[in-house]
């Protein structure tokens, strides 16, 4: 285990602006580019969710004797009890006689605070301005439609129980320990935890409730310097004008006053009670009893009961430590049994023949006196209620078993998948649940629409381009005066060499050389031109609506 006074968060809850630049350089100018973006940093200030609470002593709901321990809580997250500012509106002074810890400590902005069952009262889903003064609402940035749980206790308690600042460093302090083999609520955490204790020790067969309070911006509650365990009279007469001699009035000579006597003339003179409410946290109650911790109690343990009672009226036990108990079964009857606890004063033989899946497995027959020994069944039994008890341990077992089913239900999916499609998955179970089907699902599905279906019959659609006038091979061979049809369906695509593949350049018709004189005589060449001409001119009256 590792202990530090503090750890602080890189950054504290609040909204934040973050500006990027960028230089660029042409023309032998700078043209920055600038862009901004705002970001908030959120924690828990009013609710505390309780994923943060790794654990609390003493247990909840818990029985012993607390008188000689102190109540903490563990928090999930190290940085989170110095995430906000105790006192950055109205500053606390340092303690007056210069001892602080140390000044650039930061302090915590809660603390843990006990109360018996008649001192407090708890408030639930109230809003926060009826919970703090005016002020400090203010300096809390005045949040509107927060609502909070808050205990009300009187002022006095409070400001006597209160730890000063220099107490709240002290009380809060960062652990990091090895979380191997320890319980479920240390998972998740890294073995970080922040601690906060508390100041007051419980008091003996009382029942109390530890109260994980805020106290942002409660300057008007935590002092620099404790206050005194007396109260001096003046300031009981500027509370109420009649107490001109508080001292006098209750038969007392002393100048200060004990806080119980002022209580005692409170209620003698109906004097209202000042009243002060916290933000609460998180809380949780214990029961202080017993007479002693388990090192006592071992202490007194008693051995002479094995064998021939010492005093009478004790149970006898026999001489391997049993005890003879009656045992109602589910027959409704009757049997005699044995009964041996875990503390006896030789060494114990380790049964080796679990796990056990229920209690009456766990049950033995004495060879000795042929009664029936219990003494593992009730272990089992006990056992099994304290995990039951555990709300942790119920959460994971629920999402053991649930992610159980879902690893079910898959392996019969991957199973009729396979069938179907034929998928190349691992040989072994466990290694198929980790394969992500969707890629290999979906090649397989197109595998198999593909070689299922008929080649296509036109891929480029050139039987239909086909039977357009110009991509007619014959007449561009006839109006182009291609020396054969094979060089028109080149040229169209209509044999393999058109569509990419090398072929042989068709051969150029050999032409002599001619002159001009020999093109103007030539008058079938004439005749062709004046035909076209003519064909034309027919075509542009026919545009023209029949006029020339």
């Amino acid at each position: 285990m590792y202990l530090f006074d503090y750890a602080t968060p890189p950054l504290e809850p609040g909204n934040y602006r973050m500006e990027v630049a960028t230089n660029v350089g042409f023309d032998g100018k700078d043209h920055p580019l600038k862009d901004k973006d705002y970001f908030e940093v959120v924690g828990p200030r009013f609710v505390l969710p309780p994923a943060l609470v790794g654990g609390v002593f003493p247990p909840r709901n818990g029985h012993g004797p607390f008188q000689d321990s102190l109540a903490h809580v563990a928090l999930m997250r190290r940085t989170l009890p110095w995430e906000r500012s105790l006192d950055k509106g109205k500053p606390i002074p340092n303690p007056s006689d210069g001892k602080l810890l140390q000044a650039d400590y930061p302090t915590p902005w809660m603390a843990l605070l006990i109360f018996e069952e008649d001192e407090y009262t708890l408030l639930q889903n109230v809003a926060l301005e009826t919970v703090v003064p005016a002020d400090v609402y203010t300096r809390l940035g005045k949040p509107a439609n927060v609502l909070c749980d808050a205990v009300q206790a009187e002022k006095s308690l409070v400001t006597q129980i209160m730890p000063t600042k220099q107490e709240l460093q002290l009380l809060t302090h960062v652990r990091w320990v090895n979380v191997d083999d320890r319980e479920l609520s240390a998972e998740g955490s890294g073995g970080w935890f922040a601690v906060v204790m508390a100041s007051r020790v419980p008091t003996p067969n009382k029942k109390c409730r530890a109260c994980l309070v805020s106290l942002e911006e409660r300057s008007d509650l935590v002092k620099a310097d404790a206050p005194p365990s007396e109260i001096p009279a003046p300031l009981m007469r500027q509370q109420q004008n009649e107490y001109l001699d508080a001292g006098t009035k209750l038969g007392s000579k002393s100048k200060y006053m004990e806080v119980s006597e002022y209580a005692q003339v409170g209620q003698k003179y109906n004097l209202p009670v000042a009243m002060v409410k916290l933000v609460l946290l998180h809380t949780w109650q214990f029961t202080c009893e017993g007479d002693g911790t388990f090192f006592n109690l071992m202490q007194k343990l008693d051995v002479g009961m094995i064998g021939k009672v010492k005093k009478e009226g004790q149970p006898a036990l026999t001489d391997t430590a049993h005890l003879r108990m009656t045992l109602h079964d589910r027959g409704g009857g009757t049997d005699a049994t044995l009964y041996r606890g875990p503390l006896v004063p030789f060494d114990l033989t380790r049964d080796a023949l679990g796990p056990y899946h229920s209690a009456d497995q766990c049950r033995r027959a004495t060879p000795e006196a042929g009664v029936e020994d219990i003494s593992y069944a009730a272990a089992f039994e006990v056992g099994r209620l304290l995990a039951a008890a555990d709300a942790r341990l119920a959460q994971e077992l629920m999402r053991w078993r649930r992610q159980a089913y879902k690893q079910s239900a898959r392996a019969s999916n991957l199973v009729a998948i396979d069938k179907r499609f034929q998928l190349e998955l691992p040989p072994l179970l466990e290694e198929k649940l980790s394969v992500s089907l969707p890629p290999i699902i979906a090649e397989k599905a197109i595998e198999k629409f593909v070689s299922g279906a008929s080649p296509i019959a036109d891929r480029y659609g050139l039987n239909g381009a086909s039977k357009v006038v110009g991509m007619d091979a014959k007449a561009v061979s006839e109006v182009w005066g291609l020396a054969s049809l094979l060089e028109a369906q080149t040229i169209l695509g209509g044999i393999p060499g058109g569509l990419g593949l090398e072929i042989a350049e068709p051969a150029m018709t050999p032409r002599a050389n001619t002159t001009l004189e020999a093109v103007v005589a030539d008058e079938a060449s004439a005749s062709q031109l004046k035909l076209m001409r003519d064909r034309m001119d027919a075509n542009t009256k026919i545009l023209l609506g029949g006029k020339a």
